[in-house]
């Protein structure tokens, strides 16, 4: 789409969002930035998420900063930050002085390889890090019970039977407190356990064409991990596919969702198609209104150029809670449900959903930096725009990778 239509686009969906705030919205505060829509029926707590202005943000009901924080070490670029348990933030962290490739992106996106990932406390002080030399560590880290934390990290691998072109394969790895890789996982080594048919593996084969063409020596990104949660304990699942431990994760260019269990090392559980292009897969945990079901932001678009399975593009997003028991969906938002017309809730790339203890759901629209609260009926009950932006060229950057709630105590909470 040329970058006139786009404008023209948002322009139109700026306006009807404009109309809508003001209708359903009793006492709008801010637009087209801070907060826009605010009504009873929310759940309680703040709001947590990383900015490209370089802070992580903690923002109550009314839209308001109630603590934020830069990168917890000198002469550093923070990513995607995500609220810990125990009153922490853990996060993706590289070197203030960019690569070639990420400065040509504008700043470290999540698909940027960054070495670190590090913990800090609400005074903003480094209480631990993890730094990788073998690997390309991106998009998400997620900490366990035990302590230790799954991270989704790439490699340069060389699979002539997999392709002719050497692959960015992405790979799964858990760390514990000291450091110690304890467990690692490597997505070539399970191709023909992703339910790929002959044309996605000649596509793969033959790096999709032209589409690495310009860079015929490069590794090529061919599958695209961009998520990777552990099943949480008590989710009410006794089939041992879904066990605590095994791995939920997310291959956007494969537009597959699959489950992998850990001490095998097996896809044991493929959802393949039901969504395109998605993020923020992840099982829904014990105690939450929909625990067992698998939570999915699915996006509704992918580079055709590196979408094996050739399906095509929505021109809209949606939110789809699916039954890994029998691979249905059970529950799903878009904008239709909240009265809206189907293209007023869209982005293509990074966002997330959250279930709420009280049955909501809270979605980041992150292309748009909106963040929003859904009932289970679709009426948006807080909205709210992110108004941290940084000037990439031209555009005004205020994207949101994910968005999470956590209890009003755990501002409160000692790190």
């Amino acid at each position: 789409m040329k970058l006139q239509a786009i404008r023209r686009v948002m322009m139109s969906v700026g306006a009807v969002l404009a109309v809508s705030v003001a209708v359903v919205s009793a006492a709008p505060s801010v637009f087209p930035t801070g907060l826009t829509i605010s009504k009873p029926g929310i759940q309680p707590g703040y709001v947590v998420f990383a900015s490209p202005d370089g802070f992580a943000y903690v923002i109550d009901a009314k839209g308001q900063v109630a603590a934020k924080w830069p990168a917890p070490e000198a002469n550093s670029v923070m990513g995607y930050t995500r609220p810990l348990a125990n009153g922490n933030l853990l996060a993706r962290t590289g070197p203030l002085k960019l690569p070639t490739a990420a400065t040509e992106a504008g700043g470290y996106g999540e698909s940027t390889a960054v070495p670190s990932v590090v913990e800090f406390n609400q005074q903003g002080k480094l209480v631990w890090k993890y730094t990788d030399g073998e690997r390309g560590l991106h998009h998400d880290e997620e900490r366990k019970a035990n302590g230790n934390t799954v991270l989704v990290c790439s490699k340069t691998l060389k699979r002539p039977e997999i392709s002719k072109r050497a692959l960015t394969d992405d790979c799964l790895i858990e760390v514990d407190p000291s450091g110690k890789v304890v467990w690692e996982w490597q997505t070539a080594d399970h191709f023909d356990e992703l339910g790929l048919d002959d044309a996605a593996k000649a596509d793969i084969m033959t790096a999709y064409g032209a589409a690495v063409k310009s860079v015929p020596d490069s590794p090529f990104d061919w599958a695209h991990m961009n998520a990777a949660s552990p099943i949480p304990e008590n989710t009410g699942n006794t089939d041992p596919r879904f066990k605590a431990g095994n791995i939920v994760v997310s291959y956007r260019h494969l537009s597959t969702v699959a489950v992998v269990d850990r001490d095998s090392k097996k896809i044991v559980w493929t959802a393949i198609g039901t969504t395109l292009g998605q993020h923020h897969t992840h099982m829904i945990a014990g105690g939450l209104p929909g625990a067992g079901n698998i939570l999915v932001f699915d996006n509704g678009n992918n580079d055709v150029g590196r979408n094996p399975r050739r399906m095509q593009s929505r021109p809209n997003s949606r939110v789809v809670e699916i039954n890994p028991i029998d691979n249905k969906i059970v529950w799903e938002y878009t904008a239709e449900k909240s009265n809206r017309p189907m293209w007023t809730f869209v982005s293509h790339y990074i966002s997330s959903a959250e279930r709420q203890p009280n049955g909501n759901t809270l979605i980041c629209e992150g292309s748009n930096g909106r963040i929003f609260e859904v009932t289970p009926a679709g009426e948006i009950v807080w909205e709210f725009i992110n108004p941290y932006a940084k000037l990439n060229g031209k555009i005004n950057d205020n994207t949101v990778f994910r968005a999470a709630k956590v209890p009003e105590s755990w501002l409160r909470a000692k790190s």
